[in-house]
């Protein structure tokens, strides 16, 4: 499962790889920021999700850049490497539930969201928008 950034002009699929610029896996880089993406939601109404597309444009990549900045003032304050919980598996018919963690290293962490910001300023500067493309 993957969520693919594109930088274009509408929420289109892509035709090509070209403007490709950042993917997110199901990972503890994801569910770390998926928090942080839920509010998000809340203020556009626009879902970052593993499975769904969205775009963001406009205002909207203002408060996109803001959620990046919020999440880079979280990180500075966590560990060099953590354990990110990820989700929870639930056997059936074992009463067995196990729950899920993937390491997250806080200086990959930041090269992501250098990255997406990076995204943002060139979207806003060339007039663009920033697609999500979800599984």
């Amino acid at each position: 499962m993957a969520l693919d950034l594109y930088l274009q002009k509408d929420a289109s699929l892509p035709e090509t790889s070209e403007n490709h610029f950042l993917a997110f896996e199901d990972n503890g880089y994801f569910w770390f920021l998926h928090e942080f993406f839920a509010d998000l939601t809340n203020e556009t109404g626009r879902m970052i999700d593993l499975y769904d597309d969205t775009f963001f444009e406009g205002g909207n990549l203002d408060l996109l850049e803001r959620t990046v900045k919020d999440a880079r003032k979280v990180i500075s304050e966590k560990p060099d490497v953590w354990e990110e919980f990820i989700g929870t598996i639930v056997y059936k018919g074992e009463r067995k539930v196990e729950k899920r963690f993937s390491t997250v290293y806080r200086k990959e962490l930041s090269m992501i969201l250098d990255k997406l910001e990076q995204g943002i300023i060139e979207a806003k500067k060339k007039n663009l928008g920033i697609f999500f493309l979800g599984d």
